[in-house]
């Protein structure tokens, strides 16, 4: 009887599952039509705030340069496509829900309800599946090294074809280009990088400025940017094992090394590549073959030569244009041709300079040419100084003052420049700002300088060729009695000699807090910037800057303003952003700010 019983009840409960909960829940559509629309009408809410909010992080990480992942890309489509087609079906029935009403259509009501029922559960499904560990991430930066203005030479190609094949050969490790300040090592050296690239060669390229003075942590950091490494840590060593660890999982890469003057630890930077890395590969550029045989142990170096006399007039016509070309140009066009010593970088600021002048200019630029006494700067030639001379300004001189591969901020030269009085045919800050960008195009299109603006920056920064800094400061030493320190020792070392007396601008650059610097015995003193330095001023410091008319300590170890500030009254442009002062009510007495 019990199993008579039980089986009674199972075949009850299937018959009540085929039949009465099916039923019911077919009921539950047409007795719940208002709930489930307005549920649905809630639901939508719900993922359309959800969606701005995270199209709000989207946005926010493409102008930042991000990628988005596509699991986001994908959540965005499927929440835009439902909240459309569920706002389209609310907005329907809102106008045929009074006609339910009215007419009492149970067919029509309840096939709507069985629809906000299923939309609404597909939301809920999309709204589940918002669980993103991020939504976007940094691309690794494929862009070929920019190489604009690159022209080719025909004597140059054979060289340019055997540092390729250098780089084919699995044998060699590392490949270096020497040659003197000017003659286009660096621009070859991106050409070959390109090439490589679009060979297939390589799949990264990663280039860097090692300079005179070499920045590690800054070269550790242009290389990992092109890797799309992130290195948060302080130490340098630590930093090396990271950069160590990333490139070790590199197996075609090309890093190229530029502008070095000494012996670089490599492995110290963070720079190696194991023996089974054969794809991967080092090219160094250089002003000496002694620096990259023998502290570098570069296997293969090639010279770049200075240009063939046709090279070179075929270049300098083409950067001046007709004016070369008629009878009583064309002498003057060889002998200034000829000074150049066929370095590019002074054929094309000649010929800058020269375009679209008259004969006059022409001659009077070769006299400047063949007069112009030789600097004492090591490897510098002659006739590069001279050639550069000719276009130098003050403005050009301002910026030779920064340190080597400084990016410079056409902000900053226009408040010195305004401070020292360099357009005092001007009313406005607006319009010398538009002068000092005016200046700085100009002198990057005739090759003095270069932009060093990235596409994200707001802001124009520029950058000097290490032979026209060389140049500027030399021309500033000696012309201008403008002079650059690296260290606050080196500064007071030349104050006690008396050095400095007849200095006009003075620009330093010291991060040691422990340095001193007595007094600035400078009464010809006009400019004195020294941004980022952290020596200690005295309050005697400016007791003989009577003249001083531009000053710059921003970010400097100051706690108060010398009291020697009240001397100051020349004072046009001053500089303290970022330094943490207490009382500066007196700087208000200073009437020419």
């Amino acid at each position: 009887m019990e199993c008579l019983i039980a089986i009674g009840s199972s075949i009850l409960r299937k018959i009540t599952e085929y039949t009465v909960e099916p039923v019911g829940r077919q009921l539950g559509y047409l007795f719940y039509y208002r709930s489930n629309i307005d549920n649905l009408r809630n639901k939508v809410r719900e993922l359309d705030n959800r969606t701005t909010n995270l199209m709000h992080q989207v946005e926010a990480a493409q102008r930042n340069g991000e990628e988005i992942e596509a699991d986001v890309e994908d959540w965005l489509c499927k929440s835009k496509n439902q909240s459309d087609e569920a706002s389209s079906f609310l907005a329907n029935e809102g106008q045929i829900g009074m006609q339910h009403c009215l007419s009492s259509s149970m067919v029509s009501r309840y096939k709507s309800s069985k629809k906000a029922k299923k939309m609404k559960d597909f939301v809920n499904e999309i709204q589940d599946g918002d669980k993103f560990s991020k939504v976007s991430y940094r691309p690794i930066l494929q862009n070929s090294v920019e190489n604009k203005g690159y022209e080719s030479f025909e004597t140059r190609k054979s060289i340019e074809n055997e540092i390729m094949e250098a780089l084919r050969d699995s044998s060699v490790s590392a490949i270096g280009v020497y040659g003197m300040p000017g003659a286009g090592k660096t621009m070859l050296a991106k050409e070959v990088a390109n090439k490589t690239k679009d060979e297939g060669l390589f799949l990264q390229v990663a280039m860097v400025v090692v300079s005179q003075t070499p920045d590690v942590r800054k070269i550790q950091q242009e290389i990992a940017e092109h890797l799309g490494l992130g290195l948060d840590e302080e130490n340098l060593l630590i930093r090396a094992v990271r950069l160590r660890q990333r490139l070790s999982k590199e197996h075609k890469i090309l890093i190229v090394l530029d502008d070095i003057w000494d012996k670089l630890d490599l492995w110290d930077a963070g720079i190696h590549f194991e023996d089974d890395q054969k794809g991967c590969k080092l090219l160094f550029t250089s002003r000496s073959l002694d620096v990259l045989r023998n502290p570098m142990g570069v296997d293969k170096n090639f010279p770049i030569e200075p240009l063939s006399s046709s090279e070179a007039m075929n270049l300098f016509k083409k950067m001046v244009g007709v004016r070369a070309e008629p009878a009583d140009f064309n002498p003057w066009a060889i002998d200034v041709v000829e000074e150049c010593g066929g370095l590019p970088i002074a054929i094309v600021t000649v010929a800058n300079a020269l375009k679209n002048q008259g004969l006059s200019v022409w001659k009077d630029a070769l006299r400047q040419l063949r007069n112009s006494s030789p600097t004492n700067i090591e490897e510098m030639s002659e006739k590069v100084y001279s050639s550069i001379k000719l276009k130098a300004k003050s403005l050009l001189l301002l910026c030779s003052l920064h340190e080597e591969d400084a990016r410079i901020r056409s902000e900053n030269l226009m408040r010195y420049g305004v401070g020292w009085g360099l357009f005092q045919d001007l009313d406005t800050l607006d319009e010398a700002r538009d002068r000092v960008n005016s200046l700085l195009d100009n002198l990057k299109a005739r090759c003095l300088l270069l932009d060093g603006s990235y596409a994200f920056e707001d802001f124009s920064i520029v950058m000097m060729h290490d032979v026209i800094r060389d140049v500027g400061i030399s021309i500033a030493s000696n012309e201008r009695r403008m002079v650059t320190f690296k260290t606050a020792f080196k500064l007071e070392e030349c104050l006690s000699k008396r050095k400095l007396t007849d200095s006009t601008a003075i620009f330093l650059r010291d991060r040691d807090v422990d340095n001193h610097i007595g007094k600035l015995e400078c009464p010809e003193l006009e400019l004195f910037l020294s941004p980022q330095s952290t020596f200690l001023v005295p309050d005697h410091f400016f007791e003989e800057t009577k003249k001083l008319r531009a000053l710059d300590l921003s970010r400097g170890n100051l706690k108060s303003l010398p009291s020697s500030f009240f001397v100051l009254q020349n004072l046009v442009t001053l500089c303290l952003s970022r330094c943490k002062l207490g009382d500066v009510t007196f700087i208000g007495e200073l009437n020419n700010l």
